[in-house]
């Protein structure tokens, strides 16, 4: 009975302190209404406009030296993530170094993200001066989600449809400014753009991508390209 007793005691323990550690790293709301997930160094703020349509999901970003506070300098060392809002779980590294604070955030940088209806997949685009640093599908599986380069996808394509002499020197950016959609179905519409920086050439083309997940593996295959006037 003593042994039982003890071994209860162990268990009562144990989950207090997994708990304890859960709740640490809990998404809560600061003094401005924005979620900040966890605390010191590994404290993460999550980037307005990125939660799921579950509220379950949100891209956030953290620094190596914490969050800073008030008009700190600007803080180093930027991760943008994946995570889950109920324990701050990081399901995903993303591929930018977007960050902003209630006084503060990086210039010339832009982090959108375009949910699935059902918040179980997620396009990234992670704008920077002059090219999309990451364009990328996410499929939440869990507590892991599955990493799709879709930039590996588009932009060979859309290379393609220029004449030989103008395919090198260009940046590939996604038009944040434009709607970037993922419906249920895995299609992926968006606005994107190969042009060489500080000219007046764009070439901007209207795309439709289908996405699709065979054994927890998602792939994708570009359906349609128009070309369409810049603006």
């Amino acid at each position: 009975m003593h042994r039982v007793r003890l071994f209860r005691l162990f268990l009562i323990a144990f989950y207090v302190q997994q708990a304890a550690a859960v709740h640490a790293q809990a998404c809560v709301a600061d003094r401005h209404g924005d979620l900040v997930c966890g605390e010191g160094k590994a404290a993460m703020r999550v980037v307005a406009d990125t939660t799921s349509p579950s509220k379950a999901y949100a891209f956030a970003w953290r620094s190596e030296q914490g969050l800073p506070s008030g008009r700190d300098q600007p803080p180093s060392g930027v991760e943008n993530l994946l995570i889950r809002i109920s324990d701050g779980a990081v399901l995903a590294k993303l591929g930018g170094e977007y960050w902003a604070t209630e006084e503060m955030r990086a210039n010339r940088t832009d982090l959108l993200a375009a949910w699935s209806p059902d918040s179980r997949a997620v396009i990234e685009v992670a704008n920077s001066r002059w090219d999309s640093d990451s364009f990328a599908y996410y499929r939440i599986d869990g507590a892991t989600a599955t990493k799709l380069d879709l930039r590996a996808v588009v932009e060979p394509v859309m290379t393609a449809r220029l004449p030989p002499r103008n395919r090198q020197g260009n940046s590939f950016r996604v038009r944040e400014d434009l709607p970037v959609t993922l419906d249920a179905r895995g299609r992926v519409r968006f606005t994107a753009m190969l042009y060489v920086p500080k000219s007046e050439t764009s070439n901007d083309y209207k795309v439709l991508v289908n996405v699709r997940t065979q054994g927890g593996k998602p792939s994708a295959q570009v359906v349609s390209l128009r070309r369409v006037r810049s603006n």
